[in-house]
């Protein structure tokens, strides 16, 4: 459990600089306070959704299938990503003319950089170990990408072990902030309400837990 909380805290915090964790002073204990959570239908199926998106993040660490990322994220115009995630969604994507984006381009930028990334150094890795050698210098320069950037290591499984803790909720017409304790971070997401559904469109990081 241990080895696999390192591996998906590694995942979340590698690009906590471009998504909303960019301030270093963010890296302090999680607020002490935690308001009251309406007791509603509403409220219950958008902590599902949050739920939901844990849980599907968690099985794209291990599995790298990407198609039900559009079930729990969204893009909306109100809410696109900061100039920093923004530049990072461009550089994963190698689209550097790309004007804005959000959560949803977000989150399949990043899974699929990662799962081609992951790809890549498995097959180095198995072909060195079928010719009984080490990775080649050219081999290991390979696994970082123009950027100085390495992925993290696949997830152990697909189930995620750390439990949410809900801080608050609230919701305006069709729009809901979420704060939450997510383990190694206190942050929080805003949800939209697109039909009948609601959609992780936004995060906002609080804080990083020592």
């Amino acid at each position: 459990m241990k080895k696999r909380f390192f591996i998906l805290s590694s995942a979340l915090l590698i690009f906590l600089s471009v998504i909303g964790f960019s301030d270093a002073s963010l890296i302090s204990k999680q607020p002490s306070s935690t308001y009251a959570i309406p007791d509603t239908s509403e409220v219950k199926e958008i902590m599902k959704v949050v739920e939901n998106a844990y849980a599907i993040e968690a099985e794209a660490a291990y599995t790298f299938d990407l198609k039900k990322f559009p079930d729990v994220f969204a893009n909306d115009p109100r809410f696109p990503v900061d100039s920093g995630t923004l530049d990072a969604v461009r550089e994963m994507t190698e689209n550097p003319n790309l004007e804005s984006a959000g959560m949803l381009d977000y989150k399949l930028a990043y899974f699929s950089w990662w799962r081609d990334a992951t790809f890549h150094a498995e097959e180095l890795y198995h072909k060195a170990k079928a010719e009984n050698r080490g990775l080649t210098a050219e081999e290991k320069k390979s696994l970082v990408d123009s950027y100085g950037r390495s992925a993290p290591a696949r997830a152990q499984d697909s189930v995620r072990d750390l439990p949410l803790r809900f801080l608050s909720v609230n919701v305006i017409d069709d729009v809901a902030t979420v704060i939450l304790d997510d383990g190694p971070r206190t942050i929080e997401l805003t949800l939209v309400l697109l039909g009948k559904r609601w959609y992780i469109a936004g995060l906002k990081g609080i804080s990083i837990h020592p």
